[in-house]
């Protein structure tokens, strides 16, 4: 058995994605508070009950929600940062499964996400890419090879989401109410 390498990422980006993080635990605080107005103004008791349940399960499991968002996105940064061999780049047919229903809903859901964030950052994610180009040492970084791209932050939330609470339509609620809180600081942070 051989030990895995373990690659650090380059200064500038861990810098990066510790302002993320930092803007994450901000969009949580503000969620939960956002959450408890949107309860009062909610049309019905049903809708009225989902949103509490939202806010209850934030508010209980942020340190939760915040570990599991950093866990994520960390591991996703690493491998997005790690360098490339040729071995890798090869493609591994023992590797591909099928997806699942929950693992494709969650898949789009990122994607969704990624873009509401993406249109609140447009300008500033034009010039991370190219502060990104210099920091990568490549020519130009595309939006898939941008390592703080808008659907990674998505994918960590989401599933962040799915670490405090087993119920589809809190999960829902919690990532919708958290992509709203998360863009505004994105667009500073980025």
């Amino acid at each position: 058995m051989t030990p895995s390498i373990v690659h650090r990422l380059p200064a500038p980006i861990e810098a990066a994605a510790m302002r993320i993080e930092q803007a994450a635990r901000g969009a949580v605080e503000r969620t939960i508070e956002s959450l408890g107005i949107a309860a009062l103004s909610a049309g019905n008791v049903a809708q009225r009950s989902e949103i509490l349940a939202a806010q209850f399960e934030l508010d209980r499991k942020s340190a939760v929600f915040l570990l599991a968002f950093n866990d994520a996105f960390e591991s996703k940064l690493r491998r997005d940062c790690s360098p490339r061999t040729e071995d890798a780049q090869q493609s591994n047919w023992s590797e591909l499964s099928l997806l699942d229903d929950r693992e494709l809903e969650n898949k789009v859901a990122a994607e969704r996400f990624g873009l509401q964030i993406a249109h609140q950052c447009e300008w500033e994610l034009r010039e991370l890419n190219g502060y990104l180009g210099a920091v990568l040492s490549l020519d130009r970084v595309e939006k898939e090879s941008n390592p703080l791209r808008p659907e990674l932050i998505a994918t960590a939330m989401i599933r962040a989401a799915e670490s405090i609470s087993d119920r589809d339509d809190v999960r829902k609620r919690l990532v919708a109410e958290i992509g709203r809180s998360l863009g505004d600081s994105l667009a500073k942070t980025y």
